[in-house]
Order: structure tokens, then sequence, then C-alpha cells
């Protein structure tokens, strides 16, 4: 028997996430069975099983990559001139996050889960981290080329204001899920003009 090169172990990986994604987007992290994703993959029960041991194996690296997708995101506008004001880093975020999710409440389903599911609360934890890690960075840049603020003030900016940044993330995931008038744009807007940059 041939034998199977890392690199196609991670296509095949890629596909199953990619229809795990699909499925999610549907109907949700808890309502989606192993059954739905191994349907809409294409794939047989011990393809999936032979990469993700459990829904919830899964479900953590679904998160780790569209999180990872956004993390990739902002280092890229770090090379943009002008950079975008840190307030405009939440549309960045909840724009690519309702691409990629179809809808914020995938990812509030995703912090419910974390609640219950230990290996989905390292997961969200440890991501969480890079992320304000990678805010933190792009915002000291920010203040320190839009600025002139020198590097150690900048990062204590940074630190200061990236928490604020985050719970505007987080508040528009859940407004966007809880509220039927909740006006995207809007709230985009005000944080755009009421955040401190």
């Amino acid at each position: 028997m041939p034998k199977v090169t890392e690199d196609y172990r991670a296509a095949r990986r890629d596909e199953i996430a990619d229809a795990a994604l699909r499925a999610f987007r549907r109907k949700g992290f808890q309502a989606t069975s192993m059954a739905e994703i191994i349907e809409e993959s294409g794939l047989s029960a011990g393809a999936i099983y032979g990469h993700y041991p459990s829904k919830a194996a899964l479900v953590v690296d679904v998160a780790a990559r569209v999180v990872g997708g956004r993390i990739e995101e902002i280092g890229r506008l770090v090379d943009t001139t002008p950079m975008t004001p840190p307030p405009g880093l939440v549309r960045v975020l909840v724009t690519a996050m309702t691409r990629e999710l179809g809808s914020p409440s995938v990812m509030l389903q995703l912090w419910g889960e974390a609640v219950t599911e230990t290996d989905i609360a390292e997961l969200a934890s440890t991501v969480l981290v890079r992320l304000i890690d990678t805010c933190t960075h792009y915002t000291s840049l920010w203040h320190q080329r839009t600025h002139g603020t020198p590097p150690d003030e900048a990062d204590a900016i940074a630190a200061d204001q990236v928490p604020l940044l985050l719970a505007a993330v987080q508040g528009y995931v859940i407004q966007s899920s809880l509220l039927p008038a909740f006006d995207g744009e809007a709230y985009l807007a005000s944080v755009e003009r009421n955040l401190p940059s």
C-alpha cells in the first residue's frame, strides 16, 4: 500500500473542515451531526474519523482555521499605507467572520460550546491570546507611525485599547445574533466614531 504523504493528509483535512464549515453555517455546531458532515463531505465515515476522532475535534480545527485567517489578515494590514485606524479592525474582523461563517451566530455557538467542552475552551483561550497579541502589535505600530509615539508608550496604549476593540467584536456577534432589528452598519460606524484611536 502506498504511503500517504503529509500534503495529502493536510489536503484531506482541509476538505473535511470545509465540508464541516458548510454544514455548521446551515445548522450551527450543536445541531450538526457527524453523519451530516460525512454526507456533506462525500467521504466515508472512516475517512472522516481517521482525521478527526470526534465532532469536538473538528469544531476546534474549523474555529482555529477561521480565526487564524483573521489573524493573517490583520498581519497583512500592517503593510498598508495609511494603516486602518485601530477601531477599523472591528469592521475587518466581523466582515471576514461573516464571510467565512455565513453568520456571526456560529461564533456565539462556539463560545457556548466552550463553556462545557474543555478542548474548545482551551482552543478559544489560545486563539483569543493570539488575536490579542496580533491586534496589540498592529495598534502599537499604528500609534508609532501615525502619531510618532515612542514604541514603549505605543505598546502601553495598545494594551489598553485592544480589550475594548475585541469587546466591540464580541458585542457585534452577540447583538447581531439576538436582536432582530440589529443594524450592523450603524454599529460599526459608531465603533469607528467613538472608540479611541
